[in-house]
């Protein structure tokens, strides 16, 4: 399960965050943070391969669900924040009455096969979300275009 944030066509509007936060009672998990002054782009959850979070709760808490998301079991979570320390972008949080929450990639909406909130409303459709770990064709594309360019330069990545 992969979520991509095409940062290219990102538009840095909010919209991500927004949604995510009326998903979650006023509590986004896809933040925008400034790269540079005037350049914000979204962060949240890589849920990665090898998370460090799953590996260092103590109690199973931090784990993965069905579809392969990296979620926290609030009902077992004892809020120690091994999870926050072992994760390397310091993304799960701690909040009241004392556990941790982190982006699960809108698991209700997913559990009815609907995207999540922000895949699903982002305007610039910069953010896309697969079930396999393959990386979508337009983001390959402009990958490739990108170091092709460079090797080459612009004139010979045009004239194909």
């Amino acid at each position: 399960m992969v979520r991509l944030i095409d940062f290219e066509i990102c538009i840095g509007c909010f919209t991500c965050e927004e949604v995510c936060s009326f998903l979650h009672d006023d509590r986004p998990f896809i933040k925008l943070y400034e790269a540079f002054p005037g350049l914000k782009r979204p962060i949240s959850c890589f849920h990665c391969a090898n998370a460090p979070c799953v590996a260092a709760c103590p109690t199973g808490a931090m784990h993965r669900d069905r579809d392969g998301a990296v979620t926290v079991d609030i009902a077992r979570c004892i809020g120690c924040l091994s999870c926050l320390a072992a994760c390397p972008f310091g993304i799960p949080e701690l909040v009241p009455p004392g556990y941790v929450a982190k982006c699960d990639l809108c698991s209700k909406l997913r559990q009815q096969g609907l995207e999540p909130g922000c895949v699903a409303m982002c305007p610039a459709r910069a953010i896309s979300f697969n079930k396999s770990p393959e990386v979508s064709e337009g983001v390959r594309k402009r990958a490739l275009s990108k170091i092709f360019t460079k090797l080459l330069g612009p004139s010979a990545v045009e004239a194909r």
